[in-house]
């Protein structure tokens, strides 16, 4: 069985690129589709089909492409042709999307997985030129509010869903949320993200026996991460005496509203923030602190959460989106609701006075939640199942 898996960068998120290794590892073949922007070092069953963004080499690979195909198969040449003709804009444009379409035509797959709901109306010619089953992943922002402030979006949604044959959904939340633009819920499984083998593996280097709590929070800078009722949080804490360093490490230009609750409250000896760092090094920044914080306003399922799980790290995170399906009250971790600076410092404040056995009874409940339910074996074996059931369908 052949996958194609397209989410228009090579390479591309965790989660992806940790779906593409499981199931290369299973002995699927992978083809990928889109555009290089880093290296890549996938397994020998994994093709990657990349379309050139210099111009001279754009032209000569869509003509490589257009002689593949008129040899492999007539109709569907001049089926491509026809459909490549009646796409506007300019001459650039039009070879950049035949730079995309080509190769899609020219290595028909068992199934074609879309892995962002967004992109779904860009080449809708796809699903003319492929005899295969189509799968697309519903995460967090594409389906909990994108579709909600942008109506053309929700639209796109409403008329290309019905193609689709199977949804991949990151939590039962999302599943729900997006039968509201027509996604069959009888097509919908759930399939968690899952966790490197080799986390569950490491040993925690625990922070130090310092009397400052280090707490950290990870992510994009993006209104929905709540970093502002973080540093809200913070201001609480300090209030109150209590001796901490609050460290964020996120990607993207740091919003002029952190920077002025740090100043408000007087927090830049308390707070640091890092720009977004490769994985190692984001684990082990990780692994010396005593807490992780997500103050979110929307998620699917944080994959930082899963992560610091597995390494022992405990975690208080709001009641949004997926979470809840994760973290069970004082069993694996703390849940607060959201938007709610006050209930995050006191979970804080009760996570410091707590003792030594609760704190362990916490992170042992935590790697068994991400053993028995986000383990890189059955996650792969779900998909696994999920392409299998499609393909014997048809």
């Amino acid at each position: 069985m052949t996958i194609a898996i397209y989410s228009g960068t090579i390479p591309s998120t965790t989660f992806i690129e940790n779906l593409i290794e499981g199931l290369a590892d299973s002995g699927l073949k992978i083809i990928l589709f889109g555009k290089k922007t880093g290296r890549v070092n996938y397994r020998g069953n994994v093709k990657v089909i990349e379309t050139p963004e210099n111009v001279s080499a754009l032209v000569l690979f869509v003509l490589k492409e257009y002689l593949k195909l008129f040899f492999r198969d007539r109709k569907l040449f001049i089926k491509t042709a026809g459909l490549l003709k009646k796409k506007s804009g300019s001459l650039k444009k039009q070879f950049k999307d035949a730079g995309v379409l080509l190769p899609i035509a020219n290595n028909q797959p068992d199934i074609f997985h879309i892995q962002w709901a967004k992109t779904i109306d860009r080449y809708p010619e796809i699903f003319k030129l492929l005899k295969c089953r189509f799968v697309l992943s519903l995460r967090g922002a594409h389906i909990n509010y994108s579709p909600v402030h942008n109506t053309k979006l929700a639209e796109s949604y409403k008329k290309f869903f019905p193609l689709i044959d199977s949804f991949h959904a990151v939590s039962k939340a999302i599943a729900e949320e997006s039968t509201r633009y027509g996604a069959d819920p009888r097509k919908i499984k759930v399939i968690y993200s899952s966790v490197r083998d080799d986390l569950l593996n490491e040993n925690n280097l625990a922070a130090d026996d310092s009397e400052i709590l280090k707490i950290i929070s990870i992510g994009r800078f993006h209104w929905k991460k709540g970093y502002h009722y973080a540093l809200d949080a913070m201001n609480i804490l300090k209030e109150k005496k209590i001796r901490f360093d609050y460290t964020i490490v996120a990607h993207g230009v740091i919003p002029e509203e952190i920077l002025f609750l740090i100043d408000e409250y007087d927090l830049s000896n308390e707070v640091k923030i890092i720009p977004g760092l490769k994985h190692d090094t984001l684990v082990k920044t990780l692994q010396q602190s005593h807490l992780l914080l997500l103050p979110s306003v929307e998620e699917g399922i944080a994959n930082v959460v899963l992560e610091a799980m597995s390494l022992g790290i405990p975690v208080i995170t709001t009641d949004c989106g997926g979470m809840s399906e994760v973290i069970i009250e004082k069993s694996n971790g703390y849940i607060v609701p959201v938007r709610n600076p006050a209930k995050i410092a006191s979970r804080i404040i009760e996570f410091i006075a707590s003792g030594k056995s609760e704190k362990e009874i916490i992170t042992a409940g935590a790697l068994q939640t991400i053993r028995d339910n986000f383990s890189r074996a059955r996650q792969i074996d779900e998909f696994k199942e999920l392409y299998n059931s499609l393909v014997q369908v048809s």
